[in-house]
């Protein structure tokens, strides 16, 4: 009986020795990084870096180096400030590309009521109208804006309501993405 134990342990564990063993193929794989220059870009728009509310502020508008990134800074008061067409979105290329905007971080820190909306606008439309997207910038999520056809531009507003009775809140700063693809898919 002993031995028959014996030959079911060192079986057992033999087993478990085949079961841990690892075995690895490896097969060739090349990858082919490519850069190219991007397509799809930021633009300022005709009321980039003029007069503001407020003694000596500007609605100031930042491009990268390759427009490929942008900031936005302006000066809203109590009720609604409108801003027009601060900012573009341009596609340089020959082919559409389905656009997103997300929101990473909002603005949250506003008084209770307040608003703070990216409306995106074919190039020349007529405000007040109906914005191609609207994107609300108090809160994080992505939303679709539409199909930039190739060589088409967009112009982006921004729209601010503070509601009077409180103090006029600290500057704070929502983070985005443009996001753009030529598929349907919709992104990560």
């Amino acid at each position: 009986m002993n031995n028959k134990n014996t030959l079911i342990l060192v079986a057992g564990l033999m087993a478990m020795v085949f079961v841990a063993a690892s075995v690895f193929a490896y097969y060739p794989l090349s990858i082919t990084v490519s850069p190219t220059t991007p397509p799809v870009t930021f633009a300022t728009g005709s009321n980039s870096n003029q007069n503001d509310l407020g003694p000596g502020n500007t609605i100031t508008v930042s491009l990268g180096s390759n427009n490929a990134s942008a900031s936005v800074t302006i000066h809203p008061t109590y009720q609604t400030t409108y801003y027009k067409d601060v900012l573009r979105i341009t596609n340089n290329d020959f082919k559409a590309y389905n656009v997103y905007i997300r929101v990473d971080t909002a603005i949250t820190s506003f008084p209770a009521g307040s608003t703070i909306l990216l409306k995106i606008y074919a190039s020349g439309a007529s405000r007040p109208g109906t914005p191609i997207a609207t994107v609300p910038l108090t809160s994080t999520g992505t939303v679709s804006i539409d199909s930039l056809s190739g060589g088409g531009t967009w112009e982006v507003d921004v729209e601010v309501y503070i509601p009077e009775g409180y103090t006029l809140p600290s500057p704070a700063t929502a983070n985005l993405h443009l996001i753009y693809t030529p598929s349907s898919e919709t992104p990560p």
